[in-house]
């Protein structure tokens, strides 16, 4: 006799129900079938696996053992079979992509043409959810400081840039004119801040506010760029902004003294896909991109060539 994956499965099976009758119903077999099966592996392993009981059957030390490696076999033999479907029968197929609406996601999209499915998802939790089950194949997701980007073993990740987050006031601000400005200045001022997520940004935001001794005045909450532009320019409040991008009549948009606001943008990818042998051209891609968006946006292009492009490129 040889162990078979069936008999893994039917081990596993007893422990998970705890009772021979259970372990049949599950399997579709009677349980004198189960029992003489049982009685097999048993025998051929020369011990016991199972004590039996009046109200079902319970591990033994050795049973243990065995049904801690026979899991980790079943899980081993699926994700092969996955991978290989994957591979043999889906070579063609698109590369599925999701990830936070940056510039660096439509670049991406651009990078792997037309062969590509994507959609938009801004909460990290979801993203990392499901690269970890594989329903995607790479993401472009972001990482706040004082908040862990946490993923699995079998997902591969790399920084592809790191943002400073500028500001936008309105165009009649006391500071409005000025190369930049510091984060102190901004103290009496109301803000307009996204709603509170799963990145970690509204909490970066506080963080560095109260280092700065004060507490921002938050009067709106809005996560859409446009609403936020409007109560700007129409009400006066300030907004945080990332770097690249148009400015709109009525608002100026300055970078922050120090750079003390920041996220970083991380492409992320699942080591099985196979898009993961195409990373390093794909971000030499999205960095070629990403510094055409820099040279159109007069502000953010002003701040790169005095000394930012080593602060947004450095690991």
């Amino acid at each position: 006799m040889r162990l078979e994956v069936r008999h893994l499965e039917l081990v596993v099976a007893i422990a998970d129900c705890g009772s021979l009758r259970k372990a049949a119903a599950r399997l579709h077999l009677t349980q004198p079938a189960v029992t003489t099966q049982l009685k097999r592996i048993e025998d051929h392993l020369g011990g016991r696996l199972f004590l039996r009981a009046t109200d079902g059957v319970k591990l033994t030390p050795t049973g243990q053992d065995f049904v801690q490696e026979a899991r980790s076999m079943l899980t081993q033999l699926v994700t092969l079979e996955r991978v290989t479907r994957r591979n043999t029968q889906c070579a063609s197929a698109p590369t599925r992509l999701a990830g936070i609406p940056a510039y660096h996601f439509g670049l991406l999209v651009a990078a792997l043409k037309d062969n590509v499915t994507s959609r938009t998802i801004k909460e990290t939790g979801t993203l990392t959810a499901l690269l970890t089950t594989g329903e995607l194949d790479i993401a472009v997701l972001r990482r706040f400081p004082g908040t862990p980007l946490t993923l699995p073993p079998n997902v591969g990740h790399r920084l592809l840039t790191r943002e400073p987050l500028f500001v936008g006031v309105p165009e009649h601000h006391p500071r409005a004119q000025e190369p930049e400005i510091g984060l102190e200045a901004l103290a009496s001022d109301k803000w307009v801040m996204p709603e509170p997520d799963d990145s970690g940004m509204n909490a970066h935001f506080a963080r560095e506010c109260a280092a700065k001794g004060f507490e921002q005045r938050i009067a709106h909450f809005s996560s859409e760029a446009h609403v936020a532009l409007t109560l700007i320019r129409e009400s006066g409040a300030v907004c945080p902004l990332y770097p690249v991008g148009s400015t709109p009549p009525g608002v100026a948009r300055l970078p922050i003294t120090g750079n003390p606001l920041v996220r970083e943008v991380v492409l992320a990818w699942r080591t099985d896909a196979p898009v993961a042998e195409e990373i390093d051209d794909l971000c030499d891609q999205v960095a070629t991109g990403y510094l055409k968006l820099v040279e159109e946006s007069e502000v953010y292009a002003r701040w790169w060539r005095d000394g930012g492009e080593q602060f947004a490129l450095s690991p």
